[in-house]
């Protein structure tokens, strides 16, 4: 989803709780900082719990990307100012090509690096990653598989994306743009100026809901952001929104083969929603109240459930619909200079 700009409230979190039960989608999955390491790298822990199908699930898609050679290649790079900028090709989840852009502060080291996870049917603007090497970041934007320039291999299109293979959850498109967003850490370890203790994820919208769940299943994340995220408790969130993506998954339902049961069995490994209990890195989320896209109560939902003892923030904008609420990107640098 493509996002529009604008008055925002700053909101900190007084009550802080988890909701251990809950009668909507509770799949008893356990991510552990001890558990048994995934294979993609050795930073990298693994999913540990009582539903072992996570678990496996998730292992088995990190080998099968571990197994995909990278190959990244930088272009040459433009100097623009005070900044380096240069546009990245590489492999992803089921050797799919893919185009990202590195924007870095010139003659930098030990730098903390940011990845920048955009929203559906948009892409990595370069602009984007620009705004954040100015405030000292190595930024790297990716376009995720069917968006921008990474659509040579994997073109589903808009509509379309939201429901490719939603009956196979290995190959479903979304597993494909979360598995994206772990290959764009990869290469930030491939980079001596960044320090790789120090990597932050930012993302709007799918990127948002995106960067929730990559930072419950990588070890390497240090600090998310996410704003107006998508896939927050996704099944009562398609009850209320009136608008992107998720009428794909409703207009799908209406249409054979209406096979409910198989849909939300692959949308339950995209919802971030069922990762939260799971989430022990520092968050901020930004909401719009009057978002319908994205609907606020489902990310609320979700917040909620993230433990009391993780660093937890939530800014709210009243008036706010699906939008980049004013000022994110200075509170994104905030949190991040704080974690």
């Amino acid at each position: 989803m493509k996002l529009n700009n604008p008055p925002i409230h700053k909101k900190r979190a007084s009550r802080l709780f988890i909701l251990i039960f809950l009668p909507v989608l509770i799949y008893n999955l356990s991510l552990a900082s001890n558990s048994c390491a995934l294979p993609l790298s050795p930073s990298q822990k693994g999913i540990k719990g009582e539903a072992p199908d996570f678990k496996e699930f998730w292992n088995k898609r990190l080998s099968e990307l571990k197994s995909v050679q990278a190959g990244f290649e930088m272009d040459k790079p433009v100097n623009k100012g005070s900044i380096i900028g240069r546009d990245v090709w590489f492999r992803g989840y089921g050797n799919v090509k893919l185009h990202g852009y590195l924007a870095k502060p010139s003659n930098i080291k030990n730098a903390p690096a940011v990845l920048l996870l955009h929203g559906y049917s948009d892409y990595g603007r370069p602009s984007w990653a620009e705004r954040y090497a100015r405030m000292g970041f190595v930024a790297f934007a990716i376009d995720v598989r069917g968006h921008g320039k990474s659509r040579q291999d994997y073109n589903p299109g808009f509509p379309g994306l939201m429901v490719d293979n939603i009956l196979d959850s290995k190959n479903y498109s979304l597993i494909g743009v979360i598995l994206d967003a772990i290959r764009g850490i990869d290469f930030f370890e491939t980079l001596p100026e960044v320090d790789i203790n120090r990597i932050y994820l930012s993302g709007s919208s799918m990127g948002g809901g995106s960067a929730m769940i990559v930072s419950a299943i990588d070890a390497r994340v240090r600090a998310v952001a996410a704003g107006v995220p998508f896939l927050n408790n996704i099944p009562e969130s398609l009850k209320t929104a009136d608008g992107g993506p998720y009428m794909e998954v409703k207009k799908y339902l209406k249409e054979p083969p209406q096979d409910k049961d198989k849909v939300f069995d692959t949308l339950k490994y995209v919802d971030a929603y069922n990762y939260a209990p799971y989430i022990n890195k520092p968050i901020i989320i930004g909401i719009g109240l009057a978002d319908s896209i994205c609907p606020p109560e489902g990310i609320k939902s979700t917040f909620d459930r993230i433990p009391s003892q993780t660093k937890k923030e939530m800014y709210e904008a009243p008036k706010a619909g699906h939008v980049v609420l004013p000022q994110w990107h200075n509170k994104n640098r905030r949190w991040f200079s704080e974690n």
